[in-house]
């Protein structure tokens, strides 16, 4: 039965040494492939932005690829951390995934006070189109000083309001 589990414990270990370096290689390359895509496509939007005026963020664009690069980028960290077998490779790692965290958290709040004042601007400028939009109507009969009271019309001209008399 010993002999059983050491052999399990042997596969086991030649498993993990294989299967680990692979898979945090794969990480590492979709989080390279992710920030040269992420790159492209910003400098597409930004080239665009300034040679045509065009509306885009393309801040929006970078910093979604890098956290998303910077995620799997800590991914394929944790995974190298099963073959770690000195301390000081353990503490270089926490030193690597603790300035990627770091980063991310960084960008993931610039994100968010971005979006609040796009979002914020956004709403402000429907409530001035709406306005613009009400002010710019013929006749509001619930709204006092529209134009049909400032052209003179009488409640008693309304057609509404004489059946209701």
């Amino acid at each position: 039965m010993l002999q059983l589990f050491e052999q399990m414990d042997s596969g086991m270990e030649t498993a993990l040494a294989v299967s680990v370096p692979l898979i945090s290689g794969i990480a590492e390359l979709i989080g390279l492939l992710i920030i040269v895509v992420s790159l492209l496509r910003t400098t597409y939007h930004y080239l665009r932005v300034v040679l045509f005026h065009d509306d885009y963020d393309y801040h929006l664009e970078m910093s979604t690829g890098l956290i998303t690069a910077l995620e799997f980028l800590m991914a394929a960290e944790v995974s190298k951390t099963i073959l770690l077998p000195s301390l000081d490779a353990v503490l270089l790692l926490v030193a690597t995934f603790g300035s990627r965290a770091l980063m991310s958290i960084l960008l993931r709040v610039e994100m968010r006070s971005e979006r609040a004042e796009r979002a914020e601007a956004k709403r402000d400028e429907r409530r001035a189109e709406r306005r613009a939009e009400l002010e710019s109507s013929p006749f509001w009969p619930w709204k006092p000083g529209s134009a049909g009271e400032s052209a003179g019309m009488d409640r008693s001209d309304d057609p509404d309001q004489r059946e209701a008399q």
